[in-house]
């Protein structure tokens, strides 16, 4: 180890220090040369980063879609009529109306209720039924579970059991005759 004399007062007395070693000034002098560097960089690369960034603020706009009408359309019926007995029918799918249905909307929908309409009737040729006999056991029934139309989607079946029932004074001629209504189908977004 080496000493040096530090430049002292008169009425002081000289201390031997430890002379730094020329690996340490060495290594010193490296490191700040590298934080020198790293500061300069992140400098440099943020004012490089700030020139390419630009905002702006200005007004935007959306549009709402127009709700397009489901399209309802009749399809084969399932079950058959007759005359209601006097304790009723039997089977709950007597007077069930069947339709398909139509969704030209971007957006799936989910068909809740079915409101039955005024009941018409085409009976066997050369015979007559009048339309007073069948008619809808409720003005509205709800559909459980309610029907998915998906968007877009085309001739997705819907059935309404129990919709009609022929009064248990029907005539003679409306055996074999076809009861149409009109069946109008509500619901929401799904």
């Amino acid at each position: 180890m080496t000493t040096c004399t530090c430049p002292c007062s008169a009425d002081q007395p000289t201390t031997p220090h430890a002379a730094p070693s020329a690996a340490r000034r060495g290594r010193t002098g490296r490191r700040l040369s590298v934080v020198a560097l790293v500061v300069l960089l992140l400098i440099g690369g943020g004012v490089a980063t700030a020139s390419w960034l630009a905002t702006g603020t200005g007004a935007g706009q959306a549009a709402a879609t127009t709700v397009q009408n489901l399209v309802v359309s009749t399809a084969s019926p399932t079950a058959t009529l007759y005359p209601k007995p006097a304790g009723g029918y039997s089977n709950p799918a007597t007077g069930t109306v069947v339709a398909t249905v139509d969704n030209p909307n971007p957006f799936p929908v989910s068909l809740s209720a079915a409101t039955i309409g005024t009941v018409t009737v085409t009976p066997q040729p050369g015979k007559t039924c009048a339309a007073m006999y069948v008619v809808p056991t409720a003005p509205s029934k709800t559909l459980s579970p309610a029907v998915l139309v998906p968007a877009g989607a085309t001739g997705v079946q819907i059935t309404v059991p129990g919709a009609l029932e022929m009064l248990a004074t029907a005539e003679d001629g409306c055996q074999g005759a076809t009861f149409r209504t009109t069946l109008t189908v509500s619901g929401a977004l799904a």
